[in-house]
């Protein structure tokens, strides 16, 4: 790959495998033929390495940018923009590992500017910032020497983030503490406005008052009109009755830890480097990593070299508003330069500059299309290349079409979760686990491009438990008995707890066409039956995201793509409950915590895989989480392309994409 792609909702760039069919009359795409238009869903048009969040957005940025390695089709690293040498030195808790990175003499950036290794360097440093909130986890993925000392501003951090912990866990024990977290995140953003509708129009209440009175707590006509007297009454009540819901330690441990941060800063920047890092000469340096980390090479080889001239702009340390300025308008040393975002189009054109020549192509245009329209628009000649869904129904269209295609094992899967912060309880959480069942609804959409799967990691990763048995099981019976654990009870046909129904929101991008609907229908019939509700709610892919990030649903289906590794700490670490983060299941578990540390150290490929099927048992123990299945892409190109410039030895690690400078059309 041109740049590491961490692990991010459902992969865009799709990676070619097993060749299917080919040929048919040439057409020319919208693009003319100096073009290749690439299909693609909705990007939000956050076009930065740093702080991207859709690989809708990667895959354009993405040719602005290289890395130091890049993985080949069996996904092994190897060099790309230079080379790094990795010796381990020391024993025991002394160990360390040391990487030599040496870049390529004579690389130039797009605007025709040396790259130098603190370009290099710049990246690391912008990761490690005090004020970075981006989605890459540089910082707590590989124990550089000295990084923490960076982030903190403080060589003596460890001493006072002890005492900040200790602090956070007294304030989550104090009445007036707990309160004052409750009012200060409006409960956990359960209260937005003073005439909200507490349960919603299938709910018993009608007013917060409703509410209060219902728990027992009274309040004024006029203090319930306004908004401060209203939430400081609801934080005491949900206190008092529904303590155990809410999340005071890491809430404190959040806010005291920025506050330490803040304060780091606040007198000057003392730390001005971080000491694992050494600039050896301008082409060279060295990194020092504590301990041995599985991790550690693929992390460091694979951020991109952007242009510190141009990102660093007026950059100094806890202030990166700079580099954000650059979201929308990437810059690095990739085969294209990019040239417009407008009217759902983003123009890209050749880097006269590029390392390995010019490309082929002058130029590249990403077009919005709709999943479900892609292959009608490879067909049709309206787009080059696209990812369409690897159904039996598109394989048979692009087959009687003529259309040459690609299918291969997705290193990525489907997977419903469920926010642990709005169904605290696991019996509920359990009961909606037995009500999933999959196996009907993708074998009937998918045929044989795609398989159930039984824990939340891609199949094609060595560490996968391959004799995974189903953990919790369609089971309606089931489902019912969790629901009554929860205090749920069956009453003039409705399930209700206090006089409330259950009702669960469940979002589901494209609900129309998606292979998962039928498993929330199915979910839903059987709710009914038993007197709840399962609201299916169909909705932009950007919008539920934006929703699932702000924890404003309680249950959604997504996708993990480009997966490359066995490491989940990104997803399910308790640390990336925080802003930023991507574990918005919200669990924080220290057991699991220590397993996903055991793994990153752990280089024995059999110890590892022990360690990995029981964390994987543990993420599945909490319910919140049910993997749905793993499908075939397809990549799809039109007539327009030159098959015969396509890489030749192509996975889902290593496409076009590596090769794109070589890409040609038809003339």
């Amino acid at each position: 790959m041109r740049k590491r792609i961490t692990a991010t909702l459902l992969a865009a760039m799709m990676a070619l495998s097993t060749a299917a069919c080919g040929g048919q009359g040439q057409t020319q795409s919208s693009g003319g033929n100096d073009t290749i238009v690439i299909g693609s869903v909705q990007w939000n048009g956050v076009f930065s390495p740093f702080f991207y969040d859709s690989s809708y957005d990667s895959q354009i940025f993405s040719l602005t940018q290289e890395t130091v390695l890049e993985t080949n089709a069996n996904n092994e690293l190897i060099d790309n923009l230079g080379h790094i040498d990795e010796e381990v030195v020391g024993k025991g808790d002394n160990q360390k590992t040391i990487y030599t990175i040496k870049l390529n003499d004579g690389v130039k950036f797009s605007d025709g500017s040396d790259v130098t290794i603190d370009d290099l360097i710049f990246t690391y440093k912008v990761l490690a910032d005090p004020n970075y909130d981006g989605m890459d986890t540089f910082r707590t993925t590989v124990n550089i020497e000295g990084i923490n000392e960076y982030y903190y501003d403080d060589p003596n951090y460890s001493e006072k983030l002890d005492q900040v912990n200790k602090q956070a866990e007294e304030y989550s024990k104090d009445k007036e503490k707990f309160i004052e977290y409750l009012v200060d995140t409006k409960c956990e953003d359960m209260f937005t406005e003073v005439g909200q509708d507490p349960d919603g129009e299938d709910g018993p209440l009608t007013s917060w008052t409703d509410y209060l009175k219902d728990k027992g707590f009274e309040i004024s006509e006029a203090d319930a009109k306004d908004e401060a007297k209203l939430l400081k009454a609801l934080a005491e009540c949900e206190y008092e009755t529904n303590k155990d819901s809410y999340d005071a330690l890491s809430y404190y441990e959040e806010k005291l830890s920025k506050d330490l941060v803040a304060d780091g800063l606040s007198d000057g920047i003392d730390v001005t480097e971080i000491s694992g890092i050494e600039r050896v000469d301008d082409l060279t340096c060295k990194v020092t990593v504590n301990g041995v980390d599985m991790n550690a090479l693929r992390t460091l080889g694979l951020e991109p070299v952007v242009p510190s001239a141009y990102y660093g702009e007026g950059f100094e340390k806890g202030n990166l508003e700079g580099v954000k300025d650059k979201n929308d308008k990437p810059m690095g040393t990739g085969p294209y330069v990019f040239v417009s975002n407008k009217d759902n189009v983003v123009k890209m054109e050749a880097n006269e500059n590029y390392r390995l020549g010019t490309p082929k192509t002058k130029y590249v245009a990403f077009q919005v299309v709709e999943s479900d329209q892609m292959a009608d628009g490879i067909i049709n000649g309206d787009i080059d290349i696209a990812t369409p869904p690897a159904s039996t129904e598109t394989v048979e269209k692009m087959d009687n079409a003529g259309v040459h295609y690609d299918l291969f094992d997705n290193n990525g899967y489907s997977y419903a979760a469920i926010s642990a912060k709005r169904i605290p309880d696991k019996n509920v959480r359990e009961g909606l686990m037995h009500l999933m069942t999959r196996e009907q609804a993708i074998s009937t959409y998918y045929g044989k491009l795609a398989q159930v799967i039984e824990r939340p990691m891609t199949t094609i990763l060595p560490e996968y438990p391959q004799d995974a048995k189903e953990y919790w099981g369609y089971d309606p019976e089931k489902a019912l008995e969790c629901f009554k654990k929860a205090g749920y009870e069956q009453k003039n046909g409705k399930l209700v707890k206090n006089g409330k129904q259950l009702v669960v929101e469940v979002g589901v991008s494209d609900a129309s066409t998606s292979p998962v609907t039928p498993i929330f229908t199915q979910m839903k019939n059987d709710m009914e039956k038993m007197g709840a509700k399962l609201n299916i709610t169909d909705v932009n892919f950007s919008i539920l995201l934006n929703r699932v990030n702000s924890d404003d649903i309680d249950m959604w289906t997504m996708g993990w793509g480009n997966s490359q590794h066995c490491d989940l700490t990104q997803l399910f670490g308790s640390e990336y409950t925080k802003n930023g983060g991507s574990n918005r299941t919200w669990i924080k578990d220290k057991e699991l915590d220590q397993l996903l540390e055991e793994v990153r150290s752990t280089l024995d490929v059999e110890k590892r895989k022990e360690l990995v099927a029981e964390e994987l048992d543990l993420i599945m123990s909490w319910a919140t989480y049910m993997p749905l299945f793993q499908r075939k892409n397809m990549m799809a190109y039109s007539s327009n392309i030159n098959l015969d410039t396509l890489p030749k030895e192509q996975s889902m690690f290593y496409n076009y994409v590596n090769e794109i400078e070589k890409l040609e059309l038809n003339q």
